[in-house]
């Protein structure tokens, strides 16, 4: 072959790989994620010009992942979520709407009744529309636990829209602010009660004599939102059980299972399906007074927060029922809610599950709940 023939071929093949880009193509079963094929591009790059003129290439360490069973716990009560944290004493009465004792109610801005057949009213509220409770003495929080109340979303954007509440004292705010979304089933338009534990709010062991709600909106129809039977619990905390990972774990959540047993017998007569009523909780044969809330919290903010009252709460919101068996005298029954794409939390960011208690569950001979999914290995 004539020799200027190969020098140009030779000169060629070298421009391809210097100023190009020299395609590759691995086979295999190791290819793309839906193919037996996977294919590489070979760019030349100078690390010191930032010119093409090199092999660049990718890693990332190889990640497996590992099938687990994890409880929901608590540091007191283990996986035993059958307590009882009902409230008691004497409450500090912030509204009622009809003790003259109770604290002093005051618009800050927009359209609010104070005296709503019994409750309080902001209507069509704007962005930062605030109304202002204030206590004709002083409460020391150290001696009380959590702040409690009623709330019914007459019209409400949950996307658009939130309460904000905070304490103060003498007109300086303290603590920190809270989101009553993140405490209530914003999709419940009834009345339901809420349960603010004090150490949410940042004014454990501090004095207060004020708590101011402030309604937000970023945009959609103004919400109406009613209020009631604000106070300050004395006795009686919520108690919360989490699920959360390491600080060098991911946990991958595929489903959550809740676990009641009580002695009931379950079983209609010569029936095929389970004696339960949907709006009561195996044992507990009447509506829950403040609920079991279920959230998510990722890199310190909550993601969602459900509220459940009764058991239709639960399979209206999922969960099925899984499984359950009786003897007569006592049953157990399973519930458990899949998710399509896993729930994932990184114990990097401190992210976590939790069910929170605000009611009497020591009915119940056994009240547990566990999530199955994997964690990351990295090989």
């Amino acid at each position: 072959m004539n020799n200027r023939i190969i020098f140009l071929i030779l000169f060629l093949l070298q421009s391809s790989v210097c100023f190009g880009e020299l395609p590759v193509t691995i086979q295999g079963v190791q290819g793309g994620l839906n193919s037996a094929e996977l294919q590489a591009h070979v760019h030349p790059f100078d690390t010191s010009t930032g010119t093409h003129s090199g092999l660049v290439t990718l890693t990332h360490p190889f990640v497996t992942f590992a099938p687990t069973l994890i409880p929901f716990l608590n540091p007191s009560f283990g996986n035993a979520m059958n307590q009882n944290v009902t409230f008691g004493g004497t409450p500090e009465v912030i509204f009622d709407g009809t003790d003259a004792g109770a604290w002093t109610s005051t618009a800050g801005l927009g359209t609010w009744n104070f005296a709503d057949s019994g409750k309080v009213t902001i209507t069509l509220a704007l962005n930062l529309d605030s109304a202002t409770w204030d206590d004709p003495t002083t409460t020391d929080m150290s001696t009380h636990t959590a702040i409690t109340g009623k709330v019914d979303l007459d019209a409400y954007i949950p996307a658009n829209n939130s309460m904000i509440v905070q304490f103060g004292l003498a007109g300086v705010a303290l603590g920190n602010t809270v989101d009553l979304n993140d405490f209530i089933n914003t999709g419940d338009f009834t009345e339901q009660s809420f349960v603010i534990p004090k150490e949410d709010l940042g004014i454990g062991e501090l004095t207060v004599d004020e708590m101011t709600i402030t309604m937000t909106r970023t945009g959609g129809a103004r919400p109406t939102v009613k209020f009631d039977d604000f106070q300050i619990e004395e006795t009686g905390s919520p108690v919360t059980f989490t699920l959360e990972p390491l600080q060098t774990q991911v946990f991958y959540i595929s489903d959550i299972r809740i676990h009641f047993a009580d002695n009931i017998a379950s079983t209609l007569v010569n029936g095929t399906m389970p004696n339960l009523s949907y709006d009561d909780l195996m044992g507990i044969t009447s509506p829950l007074t403040n609920g079991l809330v279920f959230s998510q919290v990722q890199d310190g903010v909550t993601v969602f927060s459900l509220s459940f009252n009764q058991l239709g709460d639960f399979l209206s919101a999922g969960f099925v029922i899984d499984n359950i068996i009786s003897d007569g005298t006592n049953t157990f029954l399973t519930i458990i809610v899949r998710f399509k794409d896993p729930i994932v939390l990184d114990g990097q960011t401190d992210d976590f599950l939790s069910f929170t208690l605000n009611d009497d569950y020591s009915v119940f001979l056994q009240f547990t709940a566990t999530a199955s999914g994997s964690f990351e290995v990295t090989l």
